[in-house]
């Protein structure tokens, strides 16, 4: 090729480059930048406006690029240095015989030579003499070639390596030198430089034009000298090429094996051989971790009998083809693909083009000798088959346990032809005949020592080295990297196209956007026309206005602050109209709200409550600033108005009505002096004035800082949850319902005087004195001199603690125990204030605390409060020993601190409150309740759990039925609560009436439940339904179950004795229990009354019917005649056997007793008219006597114990007067109507 001809063929190369096409890539960003810079924007602010900015970027794109390319440079370098540094230690490792030592050691001199000039080579730019030449001829055009060189340049670790692998004696190095490949370095020190001497003892690298091989010593892979050795210096290269060949540490493998070696050995030792090359091969495989081709050359195919005549016509091109047969990629990656059957076939093929010569070889060579040998060579090479093939099935035969590398091909070579030749079918023939004798002498090529190489330099370079990617991918990797290509090729195109697209998109959207924003002004206007606002009550006309006029830039969620990407691009023109918008929404603020806002303020003035000094003074401080720039505050202003708007009662608006309109008025009053629209109204301003001189200074202030300070006390917030803890919600309740949540403001605390209110107070009366001289409009000399800020701080401060003490008296005045129904109630109660950690406890440390504000607060003003009491301290020692009399001012100096009112008002509870007695000490008063009780706590704490002791106990023994234990705890309670402070006197005396109420309501249930148990079962079997207690049932009570319940020690009056005679009042109707018990008592219900009244009833019928102790119900009657119809001659009462007669004589009464002497339960009563004929009533049964006069027509005695009995016999009237022994008459007895069973049915 002509020196011309390279220098294209370089700059093709180079234009085809990566680098090259980065240089164009990147000054087409720089032009990019350059030309479309000024147009990006973010929002308002576009980065590359300026020169300076976009030449800095472009710059650095450049700086950054040649950075990466000098550091891959850089780095390329150190590892071909090391590379070549590693190359050397094998060399000058070797533990040479003598006799090779001059020899290891010229060659490490010279490698050494040859590594420094590599290290600064460029390999592929070696040239021969001739090619030097034409470069001299060609002149600039060769240095243009030079310069497109450099852009291709690559280091040593960048060609494709090979590995040659074989036996010794094999041919390696006799096919690298005899290549005809160039080798850069040879000119300078002959090709022996560069290989070992006497044979390759270790590994000699060839450095080439197009790659590096590597022809390892041919012990590597058999192993044969030293076994151990061999293999870790074969795994030591192993691990070379690995370190500095990470991505691909070869391109592919050289298998050399002799036809000596094939035709000279048994079959034995070629297996051997074979799986010698196997094993290789897999190491390689495994260490390497990639796929890579195997090329096997048969190597030494001048021994071949007839090889050289063969083919010495061959001319050097012809000699440099390849010679044998490459596997398609396509059969190989085939599942069936089966090795044996593709090397036959292909084995045949190249027999075939060996026979198919013959003829013209025949007619071109005269010497009838030479044609022998040229016919031979198809009848060796045919005879070879057999062998090499077994030879290349037993290395690259495939299993389910090996990964073997691809074989690529099988190709023949010949590096020179020396050697004793084979001549396999005469030996066959010899053998078949059995013709003994010394063999003929061998043939000897007839180019001995020729030094010509067939069939190599084309093998390497346009097969092997063009091959150099298939190591470790297959064809369709190629495929993906040009697919990858052509997608990045295609991805800038859509890059580019969609720029194009988006500018494009951008253009036509901002169009749009405009015409929008033009479409909406006209609107606008035309909703502006004629309006006037003035009153708060139009409001919800104002705000969509001014919302469109501040959205006007706003156009289908087009936010000009942020507006999509869609519409940026460089051409957003949002900000343009954004500008102008706010210029008419802010004309607009003026004209609409402005007034709107004005008469507002007026209106708040005007109407403000005059018992609000606060809201008075705030509304008038507003309305004055915006007639008074150099006092305006714009936050100030727009709070009120925001305060007023809102409440004013047409201003109906929604939570997102306020928001906006908060927006709207910090637009108008922000970053500027507002200024009203209307005159003053000096007669309103003279009005509210006055409303507040009727006050003092320290009335006004004092309700200013109560709303000022308040919010930022809020931390301190102090309620009942804080200061008790945890379980004070178990205990604790308000007595109006309030949450225990909700408790004393935090401005109202110890941290919110100390921490906030005294802090500010000084700073606040020096304030407001300055405000009040504009906002009163009062005279200089009218405003406060330091001298009377003092007092008047004073005086807000007392006005402050007044305060303080109401709110806190107020809520511990609101405290109350929990309320109770059950003796587990108060009995949980007293746990949990009798506990180490009781919420009682808490409660009074934290209250004693919050009210004991001569507590030093820290800082300044504690240093100076603890020196002041110092100094008094030490001016009464001194009184005392210069006998000076103590001046009474300075006597009362710790009382006559503004605080000592608050802990004299709440003396008595810092006698209860904190560790000490007076709860003095510590730094704080926080919330921090958890300090112990002091002694006076302890023993109030003491007959708490004293009570819970009881409570138990009684709890325990009313379970089980039993009777509670006598205490005196509840008593002692009461005793000690009498001499606490509130809300605590009351808290433990209704612990202490809980305690007892319930203990004592316990035991009137197990009572009743007794009662019910022992008593009302039997009672209701007995009585139910039954005569005498049912007046009209036909059933009767017997009168053992009566006498049984009802007679004295009977199961009534037995009950009674044991269990309730000590606890009743009976000198009293009803019954009632003594002090207060049972039904009458805090925790009675109503079934304790109904018990009582049931023996109430009980005594009564056992005195009616019992009298005397009888053991069975009797009635001792008197009976007297009264009176008769005339028509009856005589009637006869018959009780029995007792009878009472009666015939018109004289009225003697007779007594009578039930039951009667004969035992017949029955009464007759019998009337005889004057005709002789009778009729009568008769009774029977045990309660036969009460039945008759039941049917009697009762009539009032003189007495309870007297009743007059009228009966009608047969239309004959008669009556008789009955008299019992007793005012209980058993006969008028309502208890026993009335009487009900213990118990409940």
């Amino acid at each position: 090729m002509s020196g011309f001809g390279r220098s294209a063929w370089h700059a093709l190369r180079a234009l085809l480059s990566v680098r090259v096409w980065a240089v164009i890539g990147l000054v087409a960003l720089a032009a990019l930048i350059w030309l479309v810079g000024p147009l990006i924007a973010v929002g308002a602010y576009r980065p590359l406006d300026s020169v300076l900015a976009r030449a800095l970027l472009i710059a650095l794109i450049f700086a950054v690029w040649a950075a990466r390319v000098g550091y891959r440079h850089w780095r390329a370098a150190q590892l071909n240095a090391q590379l070549l540094s590693q190359l050397r230690e094998p060399v000058e490792n070797r533990n040479t015989r003598e006799e090779e030592a001059p020899h290891a050691q010229e060659l490490r001199s010279r490698f050494d030579e040859a590594a420094k000039l590599l290290r600064s080579a460029r390999l592929g730019s070696a040239r021969t003499g001739a090619q030097q030449g034409a470069q001299n001829v060609q002149g600039s055009r060769g240095r243009i070639g030079r310069w497109f060189e450099g852009l291709t340049r690559q280091y040593l670790y960048q060609l494709p390596w090979y590995v040659f692998i074989g036996a010794p004696g094999s041919g390696k190095t006799t096919a690298l030198v005899n290549s005809g490949l160039t080798f850069p370095l040879a000119e300078q020190f002959g090709k022996a430089a560069i290989r070992g001497v006497g044979g390759t003892r270790h590994c000699d690298w060839w450095f080439t034009n197009e790659a590096v091989l590597i022809d390892t010593a041919g012990r590597y892979a058999t192993h044969e000298s030293n076994r151990a050795l061999d293999q870790d210096e074969w795994s030591g290269f192993l691990a070379l090429l690995k370190k500095y060949r990470v991505r691909q540490p070869l391109n592919g493998a050289l298998l050399t094996i002799s036809v000596s070696d094939l035709l000279g050995a048994s079959e034995v030792e070629r297996t051997g051989h074979a799986m010698a090359l196997r094993k290789r091969l897999q190491e390689l495989r495994t260490e390497l971790g990639i796929q890579f081709p195997v090329y096997v050359l048969v190597t030494k195919a001048d021994l071949l009998s007839g090889f050289t005549d063969y083919f010495a016509r061959l001319n050097r091109t012809e000699r440099a083809q390849v010679w044998g047969f490459t596997i398609p990629l396509a059969e190989t990656e085939a599942r069936d693909f089966s090795l044996r059957p593709v090397f036959d076939r292909e084995y045949r093929l190249l027999h075939r083009r060996l026979n198919d010569a013959l003829p013209e070889l025949f007619t071109a060579e005269p010497d009838a000798r030479r044609r022998e040998l040229i016919y031979s060579l198809p009848q060796q090479f045919i005879g070879l088959h057999e062998v090499l093939g077994q030879f290349i099935e037993q290395v690259f035969s495939t299993s389910r346990f090996d990964a073997m590398p691809l074989l690529r091909g099988v190709y023949f070579t010949s590096g020179t032809q020396e050697g004793t030749v084979f001549d396999r079918v005469m030996g066959g023939i010899k053998r078949f005949l059995k013709i003994d004798g010394a063999p003929p002498a061998p043939h000897v090529a007839a180019s001995a020592a020729s030094g010509r190489s067939f069939f190599l330099k084309d093998l390497l370079q346009e097969l092997i080295f063009k091959e150099a990617r298939l190591a470790g991918t297959d064809m369709r990797w190629y495929q993906r990297q040009r697919m990858l290509a052509l997608a990045g090729y295609a991805a800038l195109a859509l890059l580019l196209a969609g720029a194009l697209a988006a500018w494009v998109g951008s253009y036509a959207r901002n169009r749009a956007y405009l015409a929008s924003v033009e479409t909406r002004v006209p609107q606008i206007d035309r909703a502006l026309q004629g309006v006037t606002i003035t009153d708060a009550d139009n409001i919800a006309r104002v705000l969509p206005m001014l919302d469109a006029m501040r959205n006007i830039a706003h156009v289908e969620g087009v936010d000009p602050a942020n507006a999509p990407l869609a519409y940026r691009w460089g051409l957003f023109q949002g900000d343009k109209v954004q500008s102008a918008a706010e210029n008419v929404y802010h004309r607009a603020l003026d004209e609409l709200l402005l007034p709107l806002a004005a008469r507002r303020l007026e209106t708040a003035v005007r109407d403000a409550p005059p018992d609000d000094p606060a809201y008075v003074y705030a509304a008038l401080k507003a309305y004055l600033m915006l007639y008074d720039s150099a006092h305006y505050d714009p936050d100030f202003v727009q709070a009120v108005l925001d305060l007023e708007i809102a409440s004013a009662p047409g201003a109906q608006l929604t939570p997102a009505q306020r928001n906006d309109l908060r927006a709207h008025m910090a637009a108008l009053f922000s970053g500027r002096v507002v200024v009203s629209p209307f005159a003053q109204n000096e007669q309103m301003v003279a009005a509210a004035r006055d409303k507040l001189l009727r006050l003092t200074f320290a009335q006004r202030l004092y309700a200013q800082l109560a709303r000022t300070l308040r919010p930022g006390a809020a931390a301190y917030d102090v309620n009942v949850t804080q200061m008790a803890g945890p379980s004070g919600a178990l205990v604790f309740r308000r007595a109006s319902g309030a949450s225990l949540n909700e408790g004393v403001p935090g401005l109202y605390t110890w941290d919110g005087y100390w921490k906030v209110f005294d802090k500010r107070l000084a700073a606040a009366v020096e304030a407001f004195g300055r405000d009040e001289v504009w906002v009163l409009g009062l005279r200089a000399q009218e405003a406060a001199t330091p001298a009377a800020a003092s007092a008047q701080a004073k005086d807000v401060r007392a006005l402050y603690l007044d305060d303080y003490m109401r709110r806190w008296d107020a809520l511990l005045g609101d405290l109350r125990l929990q309320s109770t129904a059950s003796i587990a109630q108060v009995t949980q109660i007293a746990r949990v204030l009798s506990a180490p950690d009781s919420p009682l406890t808490r409660l009074a440390n934290a209250a004693a605390r919050q009210t004991t504000l001569t507590q030093s607060a820290g800082g300044a003003g504690g240093l100076a409060a603890g020196a002041q009491d110092k100094v008094n301290q030490a001016r009464e020692s001194l009184a005392q020993i210069f006998g000076q009399p103590q001046n009474s001012g300075d006597a009362a100096g710790a009382d006559a601190r503004p605080e000592a009112a608050v802990d004299a008002h709440f003396a008595g509870l810092r006698e209860f409150g904190g560790p000490q007695a007076g709860g003095a000490g510590g730094d704080s008063g926080g919330n921090d309740s958890s300090g112990g009780a002091n002694a006076a706590m302890a023993a109030v704490l003491k007959s708490v759990d004293n009570l819970y002791t009881w409570l138990t106990a009684a709890d325990a023994s009313l379970r089980g039925g039993g009777t509670p234990p006598q205490s005196d705890s509840a008593d002692q309670i009461r005793a000690e609560a009498g001499r606490m402070p509130a809300p605590f006197r009351q808290m433990l005396g209704d612990l202490a009436n809980a305690a007892q109420g319930t203990v004592t309501h316990n035991v009137d249930q197990n009572l009743a439940q007794s009662a019910s148990v022992n008593i009302g079962d039997f009672c209701r079997q007995a009585i139910a339904g039954r005569y005498p207690f049912a007046r009209g049932s036909s059933r009767d009570v017997a009168p053992g179950d009566f006498a049984r319940l009802f007679a004295q020690g009977g199961l009534m009056d037995d009950f009674f004795q044991k269990n309730l005679q000590n606890r009743v009042d009976t000198s009293v109707q009803p019954w009632r229990f003594i002090g207060g018990a049972g039904a009458s008592g805090a925790s009675g219900v109503a079934g304790d009354s109904a018990l009582l009244a049931s023996f109430e009833k009980a005594a009564v019928i056992r005195d009616a019917f019992f009298a005397g102790g009888a053991r069975t119900p009797t009635i001792k009657l008197e009976i007297k005649p009264l009176d008769m119809d005339p028509e009856i001659s005589e009637w006869t009462l018959d009780v029995d056997g007792q009878q009472v007669r009666y015939a018109h004589g004289p009225q003697a009464p007779v007594t009578v007793q039930w039951p009667g002497p004969r035992g017949m339960n029955q009464v007759r009563l019998q009337v005889v008219d004057q005709s002789g004929a009778t009729d009568g009533i008769v009774t029977e049964g045990p309660w036969a006597l009460m039945r008759l006069f039941d049917r009697a027509a009762p009539g009032r005695g003189q007495g309870p114990e007297q009743m007059v009995a009228g009966f009608n016999v047969d239309h004959h009237a008669l009556a008789m007067q009955v008299s019992a022994d007793s005012v209980r008459n058993p006969l008028r007895l309502a208890q026993l109507e009335s009487f009900s069973c213990p118990g409940k049915s």
